[in-house]
């Protein structure tokens, strides 16, 4: 836990001191999340607008201006009150994927975070990239 928020830290040095607050459970809460648009063979998904709904300890993710829709399981763990970490892993209809989603907060509803893929379907299996989550009202 301590080398995720130390890894926070160095990526957002402004986030450290932050002054915002992320939820304590996502249930029933929606993001919309946009990743960092430089498209590389690493990053497949650069520029895109997801969003995602959470209910229990499931999700249901939304591949905006598509008509792709994919469900999951996730374990949100908030490490400070403005670091957290979801775990998911997502019911892809090429095959299971599993992923990390850090999040900061810049305010209550909205911050970065970091998209970690362990393994996946989609080529790169091991991937990363970072992007923009907006809480929804």
């Amino acid at each position: 836990m301590h080398r995720l928020t130390l890894l926070a830290a160095l990526l957002w040095p402004g986030i450290a001191a932050a002054d915002c607050t992320l939820p304590t459970t996502l249930d029933q809460r929606q993001f919309t999340n946009l990743s960092d648009p430089p498209y590389q063979p690493d990053n497949p998904n650069a520029g895109r607008m997801v969003q995602v709904s959470f209910a229990g300890n499931q999700y249901v993710l939304d591949i905006l201006g598509t008509d792709l829709r994919i469900g999951g399981s996730y374990r949100y763990q908030r490490l400070a009150p403005h670091i957290a970490e979801i775990q998911m892993t997502e019911s892809h209809p090429a095959g299971p994927a599993h992923y990390t989603l850090l999040l900061t907060c810049q305010t209550d509803r909205q911050g970065r975070f970091v998209y970690t893929q362990h393994d996946g379907p989609i080529a790169p299996r091991q991937r990363q990239n970072s992007g923009r989550w907006t809480l929804q009202p």
